[in-house]
């Protein structure tokens, strides 16, 4: 009887072994395909401090004078949210921009703009496919890397960015992204420097964002002491 029960117990125990080792590699495949994606975000963005800027390719075609851009004829940049001025350029400032369904702020030289019909061609309508289509191309030449092609925030990104910096939107800090939606985001790198571009495209209007990013330099300095002036008795010693 004992003998029964041991041979069927050790029955059991092989049973079981062979089973745990039929499931191991599935949930091992399961956990390294977990692990490898998690690896490939990381290695493509880093959300919390910025994009990793060593994985754009560096290109000597892009150069031209800061905000770099010509539009196609028949459309002007305007100040931001005006139908005037020429669009408004920022010695520094800061701009959140599209990074993989997260925000990321980044800092440096900043212009902003809107993109509409210009006046003198009035019979033009506004394409958000052209302005698309034009940018897409030309960065693309340039040696840039696109982004973001209208791809949504990830849930609950919204409500992070407004307890955060809840003034981000007042501010202007979201100038380029504040339909939350259809924003197309661009990086070209120099040698010398790294360029930003984004829009997000609406039926009439284009708001626009170029930042070349750099780092703060305080300039604010303490006014120094008058020099003294000899008095009179000074001046007899």
């Amino acid at each position: 009887m004992k003998k029964m029960l041991f041979t069927s117990a050790l029955a059991v125990l092989t049973l079981w072994s062979c089973n745990k080792k039929n499931e191991d590699p599935a949930v091992s495949q399961e956990t390294v395909n977990a692990n490898t994606a998690e690896h490939e975000y990381s290695s493509e963005a880093i959300s919390d401090t910025g994009y990793n800027i060593s994985k754009i390719p560096v290109t000597d075609k892009f150069n031209g004078v800061f905000p770099y851009f010509k539009l196609p004829e028949g459309y002007t940049f305007t100040d931001p949210n005006s139908y005037q001025g020429n669009g408004q350029t920022k010695d520094f400032d800061k701009e959140y921009f599209y990074d993989h369904g997260s925000y990321t702020v980044m800092e440096g030289k900043t212009y902003k703009a809107e993109i509409r019909i210009s006046t003198e061609f009035k019979d033009k309508k506004f394409s958000p496919l052209e302005i698309q289509k034009s940018f897409d191309e030309l960065i693309k030449n340039l040696g840039g890397v696109k982004i973001n092609t209208g791809e949504p925030l990830r849930d609950g990104e919204e409500e992070r960015i407004k307890k955060t910096d809840p003034e981000a939107y007042n501010l202007g800090y979201m100038h380029s992204c504040n339909n939350w939606k259809n924003v197309n985001t661009y990086i070209i790198r120099t040698a010398e420097k790294t360029v930003f571009v984004q829009y997000n495209l609406g039926k009439e209007q284009t708001s626009i964002t170029v930042l070349e990013a750099k780092p703060f330099e305080n300039k604010m300095s303490i006014v120094g002491e008058q020099p003294k002036v000899d008095s009179g008795d000074s001046k007899k010693k």
